[in-house]
């Protein structure tokens, strides 16, 4: 363990753990998990966090194929990139309140995740974020969300929630791409931009309903998505840009667009 004073105060640092004990439970009086503290320890299957700890550092527990379970006390405020990257056999995950984002790759390859509760607090999910949780089903989005980074629920092929928080301005390329079990999405009027194959390859897809606010289908937004039958895009819509219906079996007259929309001459 390490000490450091930061503003006057100090940070009491678990830099490094490689014990062979199952449970780990960490002491009372630490306050931060440091970078890669446990990383690809395999012995390790529960973690028990003490109250005061306030940050778990990038990679703190990337790796640790066998965790089963964490327990993130409520003093947490930051959760750093790959904090619990390929953690295998971890289930679920409750993300206390006053954590404001979650990092890239925060839970990248944790395959065997299926439920999340994210608080209020958190308006921001990273890149890769959720990436590869091929089992996960069950999140709770915060109510304050703003944006989706690039890829945070690519290849989540359980996932199926249908309604995305009123605060959410933007969708970053690929966020739900190959996301089978998605059959109807419900996009809050609040976004103003979806990006590149956001949708790709969302088998199950039937039904979206575009907001008043995007003025641009992106390149591949659709594509491989073989059961689209209902697309309802508003009067901002400007462009579609290529492949963006590409393998859906949809032609141009099955969606009503506005009369100077310009489609490019690939996106179907």
């Amino acid at each position: 363990m390490a000490d450091e004073a930061e503003n006057g105060m100090f940070t009491v640092t678990l830099e490094t753990y490689s014990g062979t004990e199952s449970r780990v439970v960490v002491p009372q009086g630490v306050t931060k998990i440091g970078s890669r503290a446990l990383s690809s320890n395999r012995y390790v299957r529960e973690v028990v966090l003490p109250e005061g700890v306030v940050e778990i550092d990038d990679d703190a527990f990337a790796s640790c194929m066998n965790m089963e379970s964490v327990t993130i006390p409520s003093t947490v405020k930051r959760i750093g990139a790959g904090a619990f990257k390929g953690c295998w056999r971890l289930a679920s995950a409750i993300i206390p309140q006053g954590v404001t984002e979650l990092g890239d790759r925060t839970f990248a390859r944790c395959r065997n995740l299926v439920h999340v509760e994210l608080p209020d607090s958190v308006v921001s999910l990273g890149e890769a974020c959720f990436q590869h949780c091929s089992k996960l089903e069950d999140i709770r989005l915060s109510n304050t969300l703003e944006r989706i980074g690039e890829g945070a629920f690519y290849n989540c092929q359980h996932l199926s929630f249908t309604t995305l928080p009123g605060t959410l301005d933007t969708i970053e390329d690929e966020a739900f791409r190959s996301c089978d079990a998605l059959v109807s999405v419900e996009l809050p009027e609040s976004l103003g931009w979806i990006g590149r194959r956001c949708f790709k390859d969302c088998e199950n897809l039937v039904t979206v309903v575009l907001p008043s606010g995007v003025e641009f289908i992106e390149e591949g937004m659709f594509e491989g998505c073989t059961s689209l039958d209902v697309v309802s895009v508003p009067d901002s819509l400007s462009h579609v840009e290529s492949q963006a219906f590409a393998k859906t079996g949809l032609v141009p007259d099955d969606i009503s667009f506005p009369e100077e929309c310009e489609i490019a001459p690939d996106a179907f």
